[in-house]
């Protein structure tokens, strides 16, 4: 299946020392070549926060409200959804970070409802500099799970881990 969407954005971004906040919203055309070449309308508008309430650690929750329409099917999908995401640096040279996420999408078609959990941890941390340039290493897990409730085989999880070793600068 080939999908093109064209989107129009527009947003408000206020940035203050010790916070920021970001207010989207945005308007999409979905093209979707098979297997029924529909084509779907999605009005989506979010609100971000990053508070930095001292300098080792940030703090960033967000909400989005997607709405999704087919006019050829009449269909309707709203999708609400929250996250959190934080960033600890003890030190220079080391950061951790976290997020969790949960969607929730409702439509009139059962099929397409579904719910969305995702959570990540990770490790970044600057290992210095060699002949080749910066080094750092990165770790990540991620944990996704995906429930659909009118499908028989209605819940996939998903764990997967990510080492990354970066050179930067050769």
């Amino acid at each position: 299946q080939l999908t093109l969407t064209r989107t129009a954005v527009t947003s408000f971004h206020v940035n203050k020392p010790t916070w920021s906040a970001l207010l989207s919203s945005s308007y999409s055309t979905i093209d979707r070549t098979q297997p029924s070449a529909a084509r779907s309308l999605a009005f989506a508008n979010g609100f971000a926060l990053v508070y930095r309430p001292v300098h080792l650690l940030t703090l960033e929750p967000n909400v989005n409200f997607k709405h999704e329409w087919e006019p050829g099917a009449g269909l309707k999908t709203d999708t609400p959804s929250a996250g959190f995401a934080w960033a600890y640096t003890p030190r220079r040279e080391m950061q951790l970070v976290g997020r969790a996420s949960f969607s929730r999408s409702v439509s009139e078609d059962p099929v397409r409802d579904s719910s969305i959990v995702n959570t990540t941890a990770g490790l970044n941390w600057k290992l210095g500099k060699s002949s080749f340039g910066e080094q750092s290493l990165s770790l990540q897990v991620e944990y996704k799970n995906e429930s659909r409730a009118a499908l028989a085989d209605n819940q996939h999880a998903n764990l997967t881990g990510m080492i990354q070793f970066k050179i930067a600068g050769f």
